[in-house]
């Protein structure tokens, strides 16, 4: 039998915030899509899609509209959810969103979300891409990367 202590901690180990806010952020460009006659038209008049029309109720339009739904950076909460969102690479340093301007067709394993594939619609700007991909990043990714990081400082070998 679990103690209470063991047992707040094995439903705090259940809880991915990083998971949670990607769920929150493709939840937000489903409901922009439902909203959105342009993108739903699109998404019908386009046969490039066929293949992800199956699922069409995970289908989110991304219209730059999440960060107004996020708090500000300067709080707490805003600071969290906006620093998540940037770890997995659906928000950019900047703020602008991956999958600004574009139809987001997740896909899904065992509930969760795993990848994206967003196809841009409307105009296209210098640099933007048509088809934009998604991997969700491995938990540990993050920790790896800042251990050899870390390593190499220690060591001297970081290059300038």
């Amino acid at each position: 039998m679990l103690t209470s202590n063991e047992s707040y901690l094995s439903v705090l180990g259940q809880i991915n915030l990083d998971d949670l806010y990607i769920q929150q952020a493709f939840e937000h460009y489903q409901r922009q899509f439902a909203c959105s006659d342009i993108a739903q038209q699109f998404v019908h008049m386009n046969c490039l899609f066929e293949e992800h029309t199956q699922h069409i109720d995970d289908v989110g339009f991304c219209d730059r509209t999440l960060g107004k739904c996020i708090p500000k950076c300067r709080t707490p909460e805003g600071a969290a959810i906006r620093g998540s969102l940037q770890r997995s690479g659906l928000v950019r340093s900047s703020g602008h969103e991956l999958f600004r301007g574009c139809i987001v067709f997740p896909t899904i394993k065992d509930g969760h979300i795993v990848s994206a594939t967003g196809y841009r619609i409307g105009r296209i700007r210098g640099g933007d891409k048509a088809i934009v991909y998604w991997h969700k990043p491995e938990p540990k990714a993050f920790v790896d990367s800042g251990m050899t990081f870390a390593k190499e400082l220690i060591h001297g070998q970081t290059y300038h």
